[in-house]
């Protein structure tokens, strides 16, 4: 039995093929190149906001423990009464706890004790910015702490 003989369009789609996948241009190359640098250039500056991000959110929350332990301290570490107190912690926070008496004269007169609104603000530095982490509550004392 005889074998047909390739025809010759084949042998020279053959032969265009063979000499296309011998490598590739320079252009290809160069594009390539082109398209890695601009994904890994994505890549580095998700990273680092990422990174950045993470350590906003650790001093946000240092920042906030912080008040929440500064206004659990109010009446007993800190005196219940109207006024300020200032301090910084440690880690560089800066806090201040502001006490307010709640109500006009009237209304503490009937009450039978005394009413403070307290506020405490922590201040976060972060480079330039100052933002202020802000707990505000509402504490109740013995009559005779009230000036």
């Amino acid at each position: 039995m005889r074998r047909a003989l390739p025809s010759r369009q084949f042998l020279l789609r053959k032969r265009r093929r063979t000499r296309r996948d011998r490598g590739f241009t320079l252009v290809e190359v160069v594009v390539a190149i082109a398209i890695l640098a601009l994904m890994a250039g994505v890549i580095f500056r998700v990273n680092s906001d990422s990174i950045r991000n993470i350590h906003r959110a650790n001093a946000l929350a240092n920042a906030s423990a912080l008040a929440q332990s500064l206004i659990a301290k109010v009446g007993t570490e800190i005196p219940l009464r109207e006024g300020e107190a200032r301090g910084q912690s440690g880690a560089g926070l800066q806090w201040r706890v502001e006490m307010k008496r709640y109500g006009d004269a009237t209304d503490r007169a009937q009450w039978p004790l005394a009413a403070y609104t307290v506020m405490v603000e922590v201040i976060l530095r972060d480079g330039a910015d100052a933002q202020p982490v802000a707990l505000m509550t509402l504490r109740l004392g013995p009559k005779e702490a009230a000036p």
